[in-house]
């Protein structure tokens, strides 16, 4: 792992913890969570996107899972699709990871820490969902490489999503990024996507794009 590398995670995990465990100590399960969401109907629409990929049984494996809340409510969302997924967790931050636990316990022992570039999973699984920033914008081609590889079962399927795209996303042209230009751009070719936007505004709040890895790791 390159210096600068190194610098972004812990630029990340001091920002993150500091942020993340301030709203689980005063009781804001979203904030805690990594989202700005008001109640949970906020939450429901800005993140229930994700559902959308989801059209099997299977393991899942939700990478930088903070406090467990999206483990928990799409579980729940999916669920409602007549399907049974088996939700893990991985997060950058021992002590996020921690909060995780404590609101999980019937999950605490499949909750783990570690960096998504270097840990090694114990299990593979049907299904992976990550977020585009979860690590440097020149290495996001390289984790969903590693993802598709390392991480999914055969025919298992990887989900990236892009929070307020264009915030942040930006390619070396200035243009925005999406979910599944990332894809494309990784050679993986999406299998479908999706977009929660505010009802008001009509603002892209969450990009959702998916692939089927069989054959191409």
């Amino acid at each position: 792992m390159s210096d600068s590398d190194q610098q972004y995670y812990e630029r990340v995990r001091a920002l993150l913890e500091d942020s993340y465990l301030a709203a689980d100590a005063r009781g804001d399960v979203f904030g805690a969570s990594g989202c700005g969401a008001k109640n949970a109907a906020h939450w429901e629409a800005r993140r229930r996107a994700i559902a959308d990929a989801f059209d099997r049984d299977g393991t899942w494996l939700d990478v930088e899972c903070a406090n467990g809340l999206l483990m928990e409510t799409l579980a729940a969302w999916v669920a409602e699709k007549g399907y049974r997924i088996e939700p893990y967790g991985l997060d950058l931050s021992e002590r996020i990871a921690a909060t995780a636990r404590r609101r999980l316990p019937r999950w605490a022992d499949r909750i783990w820490t570690g960096n998504v570039m270097e840990f090694e999973p114990p299990i593979r699984f049907d299904y992976v969902t990550a977020l585009a920033d979860a690590v440097p914008e020149h290495r996001v081609a390289d984790m969903i490489a590693r993802l598709a590889a390392r991480f999914l079962e055969p025919g298992g399927r990887l989900v990236l999503s892009c929070y307020t795209p264009g915030a942040f996303l930006v390619n070396r042209a200035g243009d925005p990024t999406s979910a599944p230009d990332l894809l494309r751009a990784a050679g993986f070719e999406p299998a479908g996507d999706t977009q929660a936007r505010d009802a008001k505004s009509g603002m892209i709040k969450a990009w959702v794009a998916w692939t089927d890895v069989a054959g191409q790791n």
